[in-house]
Formats: C-alpha cells, structure tokens, sequence
C-alpha cells in the first residue's frame, strides 16, 4: 500500500511527459494571390498556427487521461502533489518525436530527481557502433539486483534465460525500481497493459500505479470540501489554456 502522507509524491513515467507535450506552435502552409507588377500571382505563405496534439488521440480512454495531465500539473503547481522522476526517463524521451510544447515540459510543473536505485556507472548512452536504445538495452541487462530481475519478470521483459530483455518492458522495470527505492506513493503512467501486468501479480507493489483519471479521483477528495472545490475551480483555469484549446492562427 501506498505510504501515507501530507503531500503525495508522484513518479512520472515516460509517456506521462509524452502526452502532456500537446500544444504546439508550427508555420502551415497556404496559398495566397497577390498583385506584382500588375498582374495578380498565386504565392505560397506560412502563417503562425497553433496545434493541439489531443485531437490526434483516437482513444477515448487515453484522451480522457491526456487532458487530466493539465490538472495534475497543477496539483503540483500548487503544492497539492510533488512530482519526481528519473534520469533515465528523460533519456527515453530523446528519442521520441515532438516532444517541445509551448505549454513547456509537463505544463511548467516543478519535477524533481530521484537517485539512481545503484551506484551510479560509467556507461556510454550514444556513439560509437551500436544505436542509443542497444546501449540503453546493455545497461539494463547487466543490472543483477534480486528486485530489479523480479521486476523484469513481473512487467514481461523476462524472456527467458538465452534470451535478450524486451527493451520497452525493462524500461518499464527500470523506471518502477526507481519508484520503490525513492519511496513514492504512486507510479503516475497512461501504460495501461503495464497497469493491468502490475495489477495481476501476486508480488508486492509498495507504489500504487495510477493512471491519470484515477490518481485524480483518489487524492481530490483528500484535500477536504472546500480545498477540493477551490482545487477544481483553480485547476480548470489553469488547464483550459494549456490542454483544451482550440487549434487556430496564432501563437497564443
């Protein structure tokens, strides 16, 4: 069970940063006739266009979720939440595509650092002969600590003993042992088939993973009536500008 206390600490996993990442300021293309010389000509233009990247969600579970992350930031803007993760999450989000928001990272959150669960290695993350995932993937394979190895197991990246740990699924490991050992309340992730692999074992899970909706539904009623209704109010005006925008001309 979750530890408790006055103010949640909250590990954000990867695709938590990736799903917040919606607000994007781009030039689109357009044509456009004008008169040079007398005569008129058709030319093409960019104009400044604001995009919100929600609207490419098709899931409407994942959509849900996507815009709470706005009012979880503010919990954390707030004083509500503390918000932490690790190096090795940012690492993963290197290489994932847009990921610059004009919202910023996580909506301009404080989000704190989490100590590596082992002594920090000398180790090369880029360059050289191999990709950085095959690097990442060396890393992680040459970890030998029994929660570590027990987590591969629980999260699937555990294939077997001759053969390679699924990547995705390590980091999944990874990122949960950073939880544990940084003694966070929750393990705040939209993975939901990581969810459902956590909820099915039968193993221990100090952290209590959440998604989105449900971390939001289980500390709102903690912040007492009227802390929850001034929580809502504040927290809608915060998010509105940020999540649920509406895609137009413009930096805004």
């Amino acid at each position: 069970m979750a530890k408790v206390a006055s103010v949640a600490d909250v590990f954000l996993d990867t695709n938590i940063l990736k799903f917040s990442a919606v607000k994007k300021h781009v030039f689109r293309s357009k044509k456009q006739t004008i008169n040079w010389g007398g005569s008129e000509q058709e030319i093409v233009v960019h104009e400044p266009y604001t995009t919100n990247e929600i609207h490419k969600i098709k899931s409407d579970t994942q959509k849900r979720d996507a815009v709470m992350l706005g009012m979880l930031a503010y919990a954390g803007i707030s004083g509500r939440l503390k918000f932490h993760s690790h190096r090795e999450v940012d690492l993963e989000t290197w290489g994932l595509p847009r990921m610059m928001s004009a919202s910023g990272r996580f909506f301009d959150c404080p989000i704190n650092d989490v100590p590596d669960p082992i002594a920090p290695q000398s180790r090369i993350i880029a360059g050289g002969l191999k990709k950085p995932k095959e690097y990442t993937l060396d890393f992680l394979s040459n970890i030998r600590a029994p929660r570590f190895i027990e987590l591969t197991k629980i999260t699937g990246a555990f294939q077997g003993a001759t053969k390679p740990l699924n990547l995705n699924q390590a980091l999944d490991a990874y990122h949960l042992w950073c939880a544990e050992c940084a003694g966070m309340n929750y393990f705040l992730t939209m993975d939901y088939k990581l969810q459902k692999v956590v909820a099915r074992s039968k193993k221990e899970m100090p952290v209590e993973v959440r998604t989105p909706d449900q971390l939001l539904r289980e500390v709102i009623p903690k912040f007492g009536l009227v802390g929850a209704c001034k929580f809502m109010w504040q927290g809608f005006r915060f998010a509105k500008p940020r999540v649920g925008f509406d895609e137009g001309k413009g930096w805004q």
